[in-house]
């Protein structure tokens, strides 16, 4: 009964701010009747409020977004180039209950909800990962992004990600005219971005896009670089008024460097810049002169290296564990078609498919590998949408295939044995006479070399639960429906089973091939209520089970268990249950230039995280977000969430030093624990005004509270601000945007992810200005 005051009463406070509002101007104008709404003198490409854009990433359906059962937040265009956002984290400045971990600075997938989120493109589900990390997006082709809180509906069936989902919505071909603008970008820290944009039509049913963004950057971190090359291209067939046909593809090249961060995180370095410096003697050997690191006797284990420390000093935040010359590489590719056919005024056809494809390499000396080479996803999606009177159905049927190899090590992995005060060359565990430590070495983990990449070592997945050489194929019908029981009353009830075959194989245990086939459903009811034509109230429920136990690098599936002789899969791994009850309510109104919504949730789910036992976490909390836009000129967006995240057991971490950096860096204890790496109170804010004769300014604030780096909650990062400015000037043909980030120069911290929470922190960047000018043509 707690609980459920603590996460529902809440609910009561929402619709108290919006209902008696809402039924005094339905009492004031009782014959208004809105279906929709937009901001008619605001071009759809610098609107910001979430009504004024088709929307069908729930339900897929075209929904009205005021009536559509669940917390969305809908970042325009407009947005992203206001805020310049390069990273999923970005996504915290604009939108509720999404704080991203840092993920060795290369989170592919944002955190919604205190969990990993979810990506799709266009409706379509792209590759997963096992941990958050993959590679850099590019966001040049991006319209913009559609942001779901909680799990993916019966539509776009399950996944192991269930806290929420993104959907990129891409750019998509001009048919009025051509058109397009082409822009660079040039910042401290030799910052240089550069792009082009065009589009229009070839003939009255034929029209195209092309997007080209290039970098070539340093970077604020010392020995940080980012290469990378993007193309996209999109087309569109329309030869009659019942027929479409979008073709759109990208081609990605990246070269860059990870970020571990700092390691040895200590709240003595958290609250006042102080690193514990200090060397090993493992084997009581001391410190030589030609080895400052005394790598040659780096070893691994939990814990195995013996430390000597030497005092606190004051660190460059810019430092971090890397040797120079350490890098990541990925290449992907992704091609998209969607058919869409009107048979009748009733009935909608549509035909939705995706392929991607993608390669990455990570080689860190201090010692990390991680290669997958390649993932490979196929999915195709038949929805058949009938309007029968009151009730409207989306019917059809997804068939999806992947295959995945993948290999990486993180079990001769000494993150904290390392001193980057000292010489950053000898951060390398090659070169210890333990390494590669599998097969006979020292310790005997199983294991062996990569497949086609010499002197690289992967950990087998019975020992990491992890590397996996997998594919599977799934077959999955699903039903979507929308009954209107009368004027103000609507009921939404979907379902849909995924018939999933897996098949996966330790690459280092003879005889390891092992299958499975299970059933998953995921099903979700919903009750709308219009309390007036402007405003609405929800109540709605999700349940679905997935393969989170089961989760591999490169989005594959692992899940392999070995009992005595015999290698196996559990079910239960690939069966997960996930819960979720959420009220809400939003409100559209003065024409369509201002949205408010609100939701209360609570949400339960079992996972498996990597190398540790099935547990439950649960998830109860609050969203707010107000948008309002009056007209071309101003508009200003706030959004705010709080969470209260707990789990009754921790996953692995990783602690291989003796004696520890300080007495706070130690592994949680049994019982209830708060989940790591998310603050429990997040808001943001933005405004931004253009004056008539072209001059502007964009303002940006986020704020947190204070959050626990490792799960033992003893290393704390406190309550952080960061704002974000630019002053621009725009014509028709012309624009320069000179931007302020970290405005006050803040010494912020961004957490890890769990298993590295007593061995790594990132400091985030410092105040840095970067000038982007455009040339529309």
């Amino acid at each position: 009964m707690n609980c459920l005051k603590k996460t529902y009463l809440p609910l009561a406070t929402l619709i108290a701010c919006v209902v008696p509002f809402a039924s005094a101007q339905e009492a004031q104008e009782e014959a208004i009747e809105m279906e929709s709404f937009e901001v008619r003198d605001v071009p759809i490409e610098e609107n910001v409020i979430p009504t004024s854009r088709p929307f069908n990433s729930v339900f897929g359906v075209g929904e009205n977004l005021k009536d559509t059962p669940r917390s969305v937040t809908i970042i325009s265009r407009e947005q992203l180039s206001a805020i310049g956002i390069q990273d999923v984290r970005d996504f915290a400045k604009l939108t509720s209950s999404s704080f991203t971990r840092s993920n060795f600075g290369a989170p592919a997938n944002p955190d919604i909800r205190g969990q990993y989120a979810d990506v799709f493109y266009n409706g379509m589900r792209g590759g997963l990962t096992s941990n958050g990390n993959g590679m850099p997006v590019d966001f040049n082709w991006v319209e913009s992004v559609n942001i779901v809180k909680g799990p993916a509906t019966a539509v776009q069936g399950t996944s192991a990600y269930v806290g929420g989902f993104i959907d990129y919505v891409t750019k998509r071909p001009y048919f009025d005219e051509k058109r397009g603008e082409s822009w660079v970008t040039i910042g401290t820290d030799s910052i240089l971005r550069a792009g082009i944009d065009v589009g229009g039509p070839v003939s009255d049913t034929l029209a195209y896009r092309v997007s080209y963004s290039g970098e070539d950057s340093e970077g604020w971190y010392d020995d940080e670089f980012r290469k990378s090359q993007s193309l996209y291209a999109a087309l569109t067939y329309r030869p009659s008024d019942d027929y479409e046909l979008f073709v759109n593809a990208q081609g990605y090249y990246a070269e860059y460097t990870e970020n571990f961060g700092i390691n040895r995180p200590t709240n003595n370095l958290i609250r006042r810049g102080l690193y514990r410096t200090g060397v090993n003697i493992n084997q009581g050997v001391g410190i030589p002169n030609s080895d400052p690191q005394n790598s040659a006797n780096v070893t691994s284990g939990f814990p195995a290296n013996v430390m000597s420390w030497g005092r606190e000093v004051k660190i460059d935040r810019r430092n971090r564990l890397l040797k120079p010359g350490d890098s990541s590489i990925g290449r992907s590719f992704r091609l998209q078609g969607i058919q869409t056919f009107k048979g009748n005024p009733d009935r909608t056809i549509v035909n939705n498919t995706l392929f991607t494809y993608l390669r990455r390499d990570t080689d860190s000396s201090y010692a990390y590998t991680e290669v997958i080479d390649p993932t490979i996803t196929l999915e195709n999606r038949l929805e058949v949408i009938n309007q029968f009177g009151d009730l409207k159905v989306n019917a059809g049927v997804a068939a999806r295939y992947i295959s995945n190899k993948a290999y990486n090590n993180y079990f001769f992995e000494p993150a904290a044995v390392w001193d980057i005060t000292r010489d950053h060359n000898f951060i390398d565990a090659s070169n210890s006479v333990d390494w590669p430590g599998y097969g006979g070495g020292a310790f005997g983990f199983d294991g062996g070399p990569v497949p086609g990449y010499p002197g690289r070592v992967a950990s087998s997945q019975l020992i990491n639960g992890d590397t996996n050489e997998s594919s599977a194929h799934s077959l999955s019908p699903f039903f979507q429906s929308f009954y209107q029981i009368n004027e103000k009353l609507s009921f939404i009830a979907g379902a849909r089973v995924d018939m999933l075959d897996v098949t996966s194989e330790d690459p280092y245990t003879a005889d390891s091939k092992r299958s499975i086939r299970v059933t998953l459903p995921n099903g979700n009811a919903s009750l709308v209520y219009q309390v007036t034509p402007e405003t609405s109230i929800y109540a709605t429920g999700n349940y679905s089970e997935n393969t989170s136990g089961a989760n591999g690098n490169g989005g594959g599936f692992a899940g392999l268990n070995q009992t005595g002789n015999l290698i196996h899969f559990n079910k239960s791994d690939f069966t997960q249950p996930s819960e979720l009850i959420e009220f809400g309510a939003k409100r559209a109104m003065m024409d369509g230039k201002l949205f408010i919504g609100g939701a209360v949730y609570h949400q339960t789910r079992t996972n498996k995280p990597i190398n540790s036992p099935v547990q439950e976490f649960t998830y109860q909390g609050v969203e707010f977000e107000f948008n309002y836009q009056p007209n071309r000129n101003f508009y200003t967006t706030f959004s705010m969430g709080y969470i209260d995240a707990t789990t009754p057991g921790v996953g692995f971490e990783a602690i291989n030093i003796t004696p520890v950096a300080s007495n706070e860096v130690q592994r949680a204890g049994p019982g209830k624990t708060k989940i790591q790496g998310l603050p429990s109170f997040q808001m943001n804010g933005m405004v931004s005004y253009k004056f008539d004769n072209g001059l502007g300014f964009t303002f940006n604030g986020t704020f947190h509270n204070e959050l626990n780096n490792n799960w033992a909650g003893t290393l704390v990062i406190p309550t952080q601000v960061e704002f974000d400015t630019s002053i621009y000037y725009a014509t028709d043909t012309w624009e320069a945007r000179l931007a302020i980030l970290n405005l006050t120069d803040e010494e912020n911290w961004s957490p890890p992810n769990g298993t590295y929470g007593n061995e790594s922190i990132v400091a985030e960047q410092g105040t840095r200005a970067e000038l982007t000018l455009k040339y529309r043509f």
